[in-house]
């Protein structure tokens, strides 16, 4: 997976040029019947093609990106799964035991700007996370739990938005940021 597909917020590109490229129609085509048009409108053109463009990128070369985009619209969480709808929110597993990666995951939260860890639970290895999202406006809970499974530390992780139906994508890009972050952190891709 591109790490940098999974967490740019395409949903939110293309829910506000598909609203862009709607503008720029409507204007349009009130300039073209206006009694007497003025100057052509050749900029709301211009954006409406590039609005158009950026929604057909998404739809044809981001990977699975109309399940992103009607969960983005229809849900406000995201989970990891053994099953899950998508691909990049499989329940990742680590070689490191579970004490190591746990402190892993102090540290990769601790290093991610906006995060705060609220609760802490050393003895069940868990984490609670307040995630600001949109310059404080809003606030996302990332709940993490690393689970020994003789061998491999399993991480179950899922966030969820506290206000609104629908998050565009946040919850899920949350989720690819912090087992990226601990990726990095650990030296080594998940299972």
């Amino acid at each position: 997976m591109n790490y940098y597909q999974d967490v740019f917020p395409w949903e939110v590109v293309v829910a506000s040029s598909i609203l862009l490229a709607s503008i720029a129609l409507f204007s349009t085509v009130r300039w073209i019947f206006r009694p007497q048009p003025k100057m052509f409108p050749g900029k709301r053109i211009v954006l409406f093609v590039i609005c158009l463009g950026l929604v057909f990128y998404a739809f044809r070369f981001v990977p699975n990106f109309r399940d992103k985009f009607e969960r983005g619209l229809t849900t406000n969480r995201a989970a990891t799964s053994d099953t899950p709808l998508i691909p990049e929110l499989m329940t990742p597993r680590f070689s490191q035991d579970q004490k190591t990666l746990y402190e892993a995951g102090i540290r990769s939260i601790q290093a991610q700007r906006g995060w705060t860890i609220t609760n802490r639970s050393d003895s069940q290895m868990s984490l609670k996370v307040d995630i600001d999202v949109m310059f404080g406006i809003f606030t996302d809970e990332l709940t993490v739990a690393f689970t020994d499974e003789g061998g491999q530390t399993r991480v179950d992780i899922q966030s969820a938005s506290k206000v609104g139906g629908a998050d565009l994508g946040a919850n899920r890009r949350h989720i690819r940021q912090l087992v990226h972050a601990l990726e990095e952190d650990l030296g080594t891709p998940s299972q």
